[in-house]
Parts: C-alpha cells; structure tokens; sequence
C-alpha cells in the first residue's frame, strides 16, 4: 500500500464520530492516578496482596500509537485500527481483570482448534434441506457494545465470583473505567475510543467474546426452527439452517444490536470455506471436510536451503502433513499428497513424481 492510501485510509478512520473523538491534550496522566486509584481502593478492601498492588501500579504510562492492519483477503485494503496497549496506563489492570473472566466464561459456542472442530463435523448429518452458512461480524471490536458487555457480566456474575473476591460494583466500575478510556495518539493529536473495544487492549478479546456470545444466543432462540449446528471462532459463525430460511437468519441476528451487524455466506456448489478446512454437504446430507488456504495465502514455508536447524525443517513439514491428513476426510489419500506436493514445491513441480508411492498409508505419510 502507497503511504498516501494509508494515511488517507488512517484519517478517515479516526475521523469517525461515532467511535472516536479528538481531545486537546494528552490524558495520559489523568488516566495513569485514576488506574492506580482503584489499584489502591483493591488494596484497602484487600482483595490484592501488596504484591499485586505494586504489580498493577503504574509510574511511566505512554500514550499508545494507533495503527492500521490491511485487510489483504478484501477489496479495496480496508484498514483494520490496532492500538497496541502495552504502554497505556490499563494495560495491566485490564489483564488482570482479562484473567478473571477467561476462567469464569464458558462459550456454547466456540471452537477450540480446527482439529476439534473438524472431528466434530465429521460426526452431524444435517436434516433434510438444510444448507450451511458462515455469518461474519462486521468490525466486532469497534462495535461490540458497551451497555451490553456490562449486561453479560451482570447475568454470568454468579459464575465470575468464583474466581474473585471483588464485589459486583467494583468489578463493574473497573471494566468500565477500562473500556472508557481508550485513548491513542495519531499524527500528532489525542483521541478516546468512545465506543466498542479497542484492538491492542488485553481486554478486548474477552469482551468482545461475551457480547457475541449473548447476541448469538438471543438470536437462535428466537429462530422459529432448530439449528443443528452453532460455532464460533472470534467473529466467524458456522451454522447450518434450512435452505428457504436464510433470509430470516440473517434478519434475526441483525435486529439485536444496532452497531453489531453481520454479512452472510452461502455455501456454493455443497462447500463452504471455514478456518483452515473447506465443509462439504454431501447427498446424504452428512458433512465432511478438506484443508483449504485462502486464494490470497502464499503457501510460502521453511526453505530446504535455509540456515535453520534440521529438527525445524522436518517439524514444519511434519506439522503440514499431519493438519492436511487430519483435516481432509473428504479426498482420497492421493489428493492429499498432491496437495502436500504442491504447497512445498515451486510452481514448476507441481505433479508428484512417478517414483513416488501411491499407496501409502495415509495414517503414516512418509
């Protein structure tokens, strides 16, 4: 990208008035007393030991520097806003109450590796004249919605206990402070991220996840038929739904949240791409799946001739082999090593050689 694109692209970002707004000054300071505040107010109630206290004050905050991430797989390079919070004045407050909610949170609906996923998928036979269909969140981060956040934690507070002894208000008043002042600098000026969650915050995942998660759960309650399959990675859904009721699905998980909208894919020709695998509906309606890389991926790995250790040459190649074998149970042995073939060889060998075994196990590639 040309350093006028970008920066162009970068303004237009920042100037957005729904999620951001320029302040004079750096806040730095102001927001620096305010974290160790309730740092100090964590001490005194003693839900900290003063190893924690010291652990979570902070003495040399620096404004974070936004930047943006090209979205290389869509048209035109969208910019996706990263603001890197490593130096800002929540950081470690935020982590520590990041810690806290991933060991109460227990998603429904997420996936844990494609290798779960797939093992999963191979196992579901869809009903008659249902299809499946992938729903996309559009930008989740800056648009995962405040007031809902607080909501999910209010409603899963029995569960967060567990892992704190912070009461509910404070733990709230903290969340909130967090995600209220997200701030960054850019060409020179200060800006507060006044909506959503900023990517860069240890923070945000989280939160963003536990909005999703109660938007998705809302929605498929509300579907007037049931829906075999619902599976999330970050902001990528799988689900299978019937085929004349796409619409509605649609409709329904976009009527919730305002800013928390969602696009739609259809399967084309029984298969869809999801992760690293492609699904495939087949005639008994039974599901399986093959490695897929996306058109933009440069199937680029460890050179041969390299300085790196053998151990990493032959683990790469290792590791390829084996996520292609495991998540290919739709084509034969064969093509799988065609595929293997292909992504380690250059354009001119693209054909597996005579020599080569054809039989091999495929439990046990060579």
């Amino acid at each position: 990208m040309y350093t006028e694109d970008y920066e162009r692209k970068m303004l237009e970002l920042v100037s957005d008035d729904n999620t951001y707004t320029c302040v004079k000054r750096d806040p730095t300071n102001g927001i620096q007393t305010k974290n160790n505040n309730f740092v100090k107010k964590l001490k005194d109630q003693k839900f900290i030991d003063e190893k924690t206290k010291r652990s979570l004050t902070i003495y040399n905050a620096v404004c974070p520097r936004i930047y943006g991430q090209p979205k290389a797989h869509k048209s035109n390079l969208p910019l996706r806003p990263v603001i890197p919070n490593t130096t800002a004045p929540t950081y470690k407050l935020s982590k520590y109450i990041a810690n806290i909610l991933q060991l109460s949170m227990e998603s429904k609906y997420n996936i844990t590796s494609s290798f779960a996923f797939c093992q999963e998928i191979n196992q579901i036979t869809l009903p008659h004249n249902y299809i499946i269909i992938s729903l996309d969140v559009v930008s989740l981060f800056t648009n995962a919605p405040r007031e809902l956040v607080t909501y999910s934690i209010i409603y899963e507070w029995e569960t967060i206990r567990n892992n704190t002894d912070i009461d509910l208000d404070l733990f709230l008043e903290m969340v909130e402070f967090c995600m209220k002042e997200s701030y960054f600098r850019y060409k020179g000026k200060f800006y507060y991220q006044i909506y959503g969650t900023a990517m860069g915050s240890p923070l945000s995942p989280i939160l963003a996840d536990i909005s999703l998660e109660t938007v998705i759960g809302k929605a498929v309650e509300a579907l007037p038929f049931d829906v075999p399959i619902v599976r999330k990675y970050v902001d990528d859904l799988f689900i299978a739904v019937p085929a004349d009721k796409i619409d509605v699905v649609l409709e329904e998980f976009n009527k919730h949240e305002a800013r928390l909208q969602f696009t739609l894919e259809c399967e084309q020709d029984n298969k869809l791409p999801f992760l690293d695998m492609q699904v495939i509906r087949n005639a008994d309606q039974t599901l399986s799946t093959d490695w897929y890389a996306k058109p933009i991926a440069s199937g680029r790995m460890l050179n041969y001739n390299s300085f790196h250790q053998m151990k990493h040459k032959v683990n790469v190649a290792n590791i390829f082999i084996h996520r292609v074998t495991t998540l290919s149970t739709h084509s034969s042995w064969n093509d799988q090593k065609q595929i293997i073939y292909t992504q380690c060889h250059t354009p001119t060998q693209q054909r597996i050689p005579e020599d080569v075994d054809q039989s091999s196990n495929p439990t046990a590639p060579e």
